[in-house]
């Protein structure tokens, strides 16, 4: 159970720093604001997404508003919005003064790889993976935009009425197996992912080195002073692979481990031949607990 004003006071100065100085930052907070049953890595991963779609929306500057409230969805705003259902619920709501989208770009931005971003600039996943998510915990997400006029994200998630010590349980968060002191090069171009998944893994003890992009990657391996234990790269980057990016490091740390992620699902990549079988992958988006349960599991292996 997450109260998301919570999770927003806890990760705004991360926000803030993300979008720049160029850039306002607004919160208007429910202040009676009801709970609701959601995963608040998950909520921070979201959060992130839409922050840094504002951003790159907004290159003359503006504003990012994040706001939330107490709603009740009637029958007659679900006869308009097919995937709600009638109820009380928890507004989450993003907003940029940039430049807007036009109806046909509207009519795909959930797409997974629907991109509007240069190329190599963003794959796509961004809002594919907040979209995810959201219908993940039961809820759902309306936007609404105009070309020159900005845009609003509107996530609707069901209040829940359970008392709190429902996640109050000692380790619940983070079970002593998963935990780790080793170093972890993070090889991710897509900058909100890798913000969050770096954080994750410093929340189990991890020492994360983050590498914006694959070539990156290669330069802090060949950094002889850090010991790095092991490699967690996107399989699609726009330089080089995953899967040679994971081919030269082993060359410069003999005996790194390797960990793939992914928003293909596994079967794909190993299908498709991306990924040789038995290689360790995580498909996107995963939990804290799915991460850093691979991330042990992935350490503990024996070569």
């Amino acid at each position: 159970m997450v109260l998301l004003n919570e999770v927003i006071e806890g990760i705004a100065p991360m926000l803030s720093r993300l979008i720049g100085e160029d850039l306002e930052f607004v919160t208007s907070l429910e202040p009676d604001l009801n709970r609701v049953l959601a995963d608040p890595n998950q909520v921070e991963q979201v959060l992130l997404n839409l922050a840094v779609n504002a951003r790159d929306a907004m290159p003359n500057g503006g504003r990012l508003t994040i706001q939330t409230a107490n709603v009740v969805l009637d029958d007659d705003y679900v006869a308009h919005h097919g995937e709600s259902t009638a109820g009380a619920y928890v507004m989450l709501a993003v907003t940029d003064t940039g430049t807007g989208m036009d109806a046909e770009t509207l009519a795909h931005v959930f797409e997974p790889f629907f991109t509007t971003k240069e190329l190599g600039t963003g794959t796509g996943l961004g809002l594919a993976t907040v979209y995810g998510i959201v219908k993940q915990s039961d809820g759902s997400i309306w936007v609404y935009s105009e070309p020159g006029k900005g845009t609003t994200f509107k996530v609707y998630l069901p209040e829940t009425d359970a008392k709190a010590v429902a996640l109050t349980v000692p380790g619940a968060t983070r079970p002593l197996a998963a935990v780790g002191v080793e170093t972890i090069l993070l090889a991710e171009d897509e900058e909100p992912l890798r913000t969050l998944t770096a954080k994750l893994l410093e929340r189990y003890g991890y020492v994360v080195i983050a590498a914006t992009s694959a070539h990156e990657a290669l330069r802090i391996a060949a950094d002889n002073s850090r010991r790095i234990d092991l490699l967690l790269t996107d399989l699609i980057m726009p330089e080089l692979s995953g899967a040679a990016v994971a081919e030269r490091v082993s060359e410069i740390v003999p005996g790194v481990k390797i960990l793939f992620m992914s928003g293909y699902a596994d079967d794909m990549v190993v299908r498709d031949g991306i990924l040789a079988p038995g290689a360790a992958f995580l498909e996107k988006p995963f939990s804290a607990t799915d991460l850093a349960a691979k991330v042990r599991a992935t350490l503990d292996t024996e070569v």
